[in-house]
Order: structure tokens, then sequence, then C-alpha cells
């Protein structure tokens, strides 16, 4: 009887170990919003922007300049020390928070290495403007994701990156189609237009938008729209990173998108499934010792024309 006792408390541990190894994923949390600036694609942190040049010769005579500005990155989970690793084929790479060495970035590839951990950041860097979006840095800073701190003396609470897509034709629906595939007519759809009186919303589907249907016009109401994007997120990224986006781009969503031509008719917003995002850039980590699973999970928007 002693024997079975000890054996039933033997597998025991082992599933306890087992369970507590299974629970030890590294999470990352993205979030951005995908924007056409006059008729060209822009997927940014950062409302109002302006596309810069595009004269990488990776880029096609017709890839028309479009600019994909990766969102932030967030980091949950048990501290680990590795490198983070984003790479595209579409395009191009070409602005990153925070630098690193020529050796560890090229124009498809970029390569972060520090340690991910607890420690609070007793002072985040002062760039005085040199850094892409600085002036959100304090929003995005939240606290309970983990810090990020690296051998040069550098720490903060989230990694950034900027890329020039050369096609966004994977996209379920963007500006001008007239067809849908079947898999994605049932997406979920926000669409906002002007009035006299001033903004209206629709919470409709990709197939009301592209072949018509029953689509119901609602008063602008800021908290009933951070609702649906509150569901969007459920399964993939914390609702305290959903209000970060929401507090950077809700302005432009709600009314100053008007303000740009290529938004005259209009704008529809949507969020790209998983199994596309990997078409705008890939991401990777690695550990050192302990090893860690890493799941990742994406949340970026495409806010279009109409």
């Amino acid at each position: 009887m002693r024997n079975f006792l000890l054996l039933i408390l033997l597998v025991g541990a082992v599933a306890c170990s087992q369970a507590d190894r299974e629970l030890a994923h590294i999470q990352v949390h993205e979030w951005g919003v995908l924007t056409w600036n006059n008729g060209t694609a822009v997927l940014a942190s950062v409302p109002g922007e302006p596309a810069p040049e595009q004269d990488t010769p990776d880029l096609p005579p017709d890839g028309g300049g479009m600019l994909l500005r990766a969102p932030v990155l967030y980091f949950h989970g048990p501290a680990f020390s590795g490198t983070v690793t984003v790479k595209t084929a579409n395009g191009s790479i070409f602005d990153i928070y925070p630098p690193v060495p020529d050796e560890d970035r090229d124009n498809n590839h970029v390569s972060w290495t520090a340690d991910f951990g607890y420690d609070p950041i007793e002072e985040y860097p002062d760039f005085h403007g040199m850094a892409p979006g600085e002036w959100n840095y304090d929003l995005w800073r939240l606290d309970y994701p983990l810090s990020i701190t690296r051998a040069d003396g550098w720490g903060d609470k989230f990694l950034y990156y900027e890329t020039a897509p050369a096609t966004t034709d994977f996209l379920p629906y963007r500006p001008g189609i007239e067809s849908l595939c079947e898999e994605y007519m049932g997406i979920e759809a926000i669409l906002i237009k002007s009035t006299d009186d001033g903004f209206s919303y629709s919470h409709c589907t990709l197939r009301d938008i592209v072949y018509g249907g029953d689509i119901e016009t609602l008063e602008m109401n800021s908290n009933d729209l951070l609702g649906i994007l509150y569901g969007w997120s459920v399964g993939n990224i914390d609702f305290d990173e959903v209000e970060v986006l929401w507090n950077t781009w809700s302005s432009w969503i709600q009314s100053d998108h008007a303000n740009e031509s290529a938004y005259s008719n209009g704008l529809v917003m949507y969020l790209i499934p998983a199994e596309l995002t990997d078409n705008l850039s890939v991401i990777a980590v690695t550990t050192d010792t302990p090893q860690y699973l890493v799941d990742i999970s994406r949340y970026l928007l495409v806010a279009m024309p109409l």
C-alpha cells in the first residue's frame, strides 16, 4: 500500500512538473492599424505621420511606395534572456526602436538581444525626438508586460519596428475590390461615414460592404466602438493593450481620417485574420536556457477607405 501511495505521489509530481512546463510560455502581443495614406497602405502605431520616401532597391518600381509601420510589441510570461527577430519577405524594414548595431539588421530583418524580466525601469531613454513615435512612449509603457533591458543600459517596456511592404494583395478586402473570398465574408467590420450632422457608424460584415446588405446606421459612440474592438481582441491581446491602441488612434478613427482625401467616402475597419499577418512580417523569439515555448498574438486592424 505504501509503495502504491509513493507511486501516486510520484506520478502527481511528474504531472505537476509537466503542467508547469506547459504553462511556462512566453507570450508576445502585437497591435497596429493599417491605413491608406494618399492611396498607399500604411500600417502604423502612430496616426498622422507622413509616409517617408521609398527609394530602396528591394521595392518593385510599381510598389507604390507603400509603407508598413508595424506596431508595438509587448512580452508576457516568465523572465528570460533571448533574441527577438522580425523579418519580412514583402518589402523592407527601415526604422526600429531601440536601435541595434548594423550587424543585427538589414533591409529585411532586425534582431534585438536583451533580458526580459520583472524589474522596473528606473529611467526611460530620452531621445529628444530622435526615436520613431517617441511622443507616444509614455502611453505605450504599460506596467505589467515584461521589462526589456540590454547590456548597454537601455530599458523600456516594448519594441517597435517599421516596414514598407511591396503589396497588400493578400488582404480579404481592400479599396476597390469587387468580390470577396467565401471564408472571409463573415468577418466583422466597422463602417464610419461623415454626415451633415457629424459622423455615424455601422457594425456589419465584409459581405454587407462588398455585396450590399441591411446595414444599420448608428450615432457615433466612442464606448460602443471600443466595445467592438474589445470583442475582437478576446483570446488575442489584453484589454489594456486594446485601450492603448484606442487612446492612440481614437481621434483619427472617429473623425480625423476625414481630413485625408483617400477617406472622402468613409472608412472601413476590420481585424486582419491571424493566418494572413505573416504576409506583413514574421516575428520569432529564441530564448537562452531555459528554453520556453513562445505564443505570438497579433492584433492588426485595417482602417481603409470605403
